[in-house]
């Protein structure tokens, strides 16, 4: 191992999906002579250990944070390949999402639309080995490298009805074994799969860690940037009760959207916007007694996808919404019925407010604060008896319950973002598209933080295509 007090190229903080993409490309368009450093908080966790805990951290998230919000709990699993919780789920976020200020008056227009994303879009689903089906909703440079698996029932009635607007959902779960990893067995157990079907970094990304250029570190607890006269000079990090320091020409942390801005913020760094707009989308659950309908007899954990609610003319008064169709057997609790259920969830996009913020407590630990859902999140979870009502107008439906959602519990998705939003203005974002700081030239944020909204995509699809875009840009 090198010292600690080395020179390198580059330091990269954090070893989940936002830095690992741009570690990936970053290696594959740098010169043989580069040395880099990663440092890991967390530690390489065995797989058979993770399969038997069904969980992917020995890391208590919780107790670095001093939550002013209770009420609001915020997810991240801390070991080897980061926030390794996901399931899997990879829809990319509509062309309408990247200009909801140009089409609706609100949020913010991201500094880059659709289709320059689009190439790096695919190539993240090309490095993942994603499943899915093309639809003139979401227009495709490449096909998808694997097939879509098979819709449900409910899924097949929904697409009949409402045609491109409704998909298989994409997913890093394959149904073959064309991508190199074996088909999903569809157990719903996709946190942890038991046979390594989903895409993950810390079982199908360890080559980049073992590439000669690069030195990782793993329980290295990075607390500041060390920043003199506007320039990243390295960073200082804990290990094993040890104080250290490291040396680079650029530092990009990719830690997550919470520890990110703490990092930043314990640097001396002091943009408005760093740690302000911390948001994730909200999802409410419908549960529908089908007539009639034998359903869950689709592929995967969650089958369909409907994107008719996305950009509604009312945009600018309700967020946009996603419907996503579960296949894991809830069963409805009548003989003879048992499969004549269905469940949905109406993920709600939001719009990101400064007054919900990561801050540095009295006691140095990372702060949140969540004040409350916006104005604009409440009429969007009033506006699900409408579009629930839309959705299973002509459908074989006996009835549905929308559950409940109330302030008492602020619910979320484990989906971080918005605390180092990108933009063109200094003086309302801290990164620029390239995600590169505004005024410290040699400084990254890697990851959902960048996010200047909060689509109702699931984000990690759309941080790799990030990541594999600046390093692209960073190296051309």
């Amino acid at each position: 191992m090198n010292s600690h007090r080395d020179t390198y190229t580059t330091i990269i903080v954090g070893t989940g999906f936002a830095s690992s993409f741009f570690l990936k490309k970053y290696l594959a368009r740098a010169s043989e002579d580069v040395r880099i450093l990663v440092l890991e908080k967390g530690t390489d966790i065995p797989y058979s250990w993770k399969i038997q805990n069904v969980q992917n951290t020995q890391y208590d998230f919780a107790k670095d944070l001093n939550n002013l919000t209770p009420q609001k709990q915020w997810v991240q699993n801390i070991a080897f390949g980061g926030g390794s919780c996901w399931t899997g789920n990879t829809p990319r976020m509509h062309p309408s999402d990247f200009k909801t200020r140009t089409l609706h008056g609100v949020g913010e227009d991201w500094p880059f639309d659709y289709d320059e994303l689009e190439p790096y879009l695919t190539e993240a689903e090309e490095i993942m080995g994603i499943s899915g089906a093309e639809t003139a909703e979401y227009p495709r440079s490449r096909p998808y490298p694997a097939p879509p698996h098979r819709l449900n029932a409910l899924d097949r009635l929904f697409q009949a009805k409402y045609g491109h607007q409704y998909m298989a959902m994409p997913s890093a779960r394959s149904p073959e074994v064309s991508v190199g990893r074996p088909p999903c067995c569809n157990n719903g157990v996709c946190s942890v799969c038991p046979i390594g079907a989903k895409f993950q970094v810390d079982i199908y990304m360890r080559d980049i860690y073992q590439d000669s250029r690069v030195t990782l570190i793993t329980g290295a607890d990075v607390k500041a940037v060390i920043i003199e006269n506007s320039v990243a000079k390295g960073v200082s990090y804990i290990r094993e009760g040890k104080e250290h320091e490291a040396f680079a020409d650029l530092v990009a942390v990719g830690a997550h959207a919470i520890a990110t801005p703490y990092i930043l913020l314990n640097s001396g760094l002091d943009d408005y916007a760093l740690g302000r707009y911390l948001n994730e989308q909200i999802s409410v659950d419908v549960r529908a007694n089908l007539q009639g309908v034998e359903n869950y007899d689709g592929g995967q954990r969650v089958t369909g996808l409907g994107s008719m609610f996305v950009n509604e003319p009312n945009r600018g008064q309700i967020p946009g919404c996603l419907v996503e169709n579960y296949n894991i057997p809830w069963l409805r609790a009548e003989f003879g019925k048992w499969r004549h259920v269905g469940l949905l969830k109406f993920v709600l996009e939001d719009i990101p407010s400064p007054d919900n913020r990561v801050t540095v407590s009295a006691d140095g630990r990372m702060q949140v604060e969540y004040a409350a859902h916006s104005d604009y999140m409440r009429r969007g979870i009033a506006d699900i008896k409408r579009r629930a009502e839309a959705l299973f107008e002509g459908l074989p439906v006996e009835d549905y319950v929308i559950n409940s959602h109330d302030d008492k519990n602020l619910g979320g998705s484990a989906h971080i973002h918005g605390t180092t939003r990108m933009g063109n203005d200094p003086t309302t974002s801290v990164l620029d598209p390239q995600l590169i700081h505004h005024r410290v030239r040699n400084l990254m944020a890697l990851g959902a933080g960048a996010f200047p909204t909060c689509p109702a995509a699931n984000p990690t699809l759309i941080l790799a295509a990030l990541s594999l875009r600046s390093a692209h840009l960073l190296l051309n």
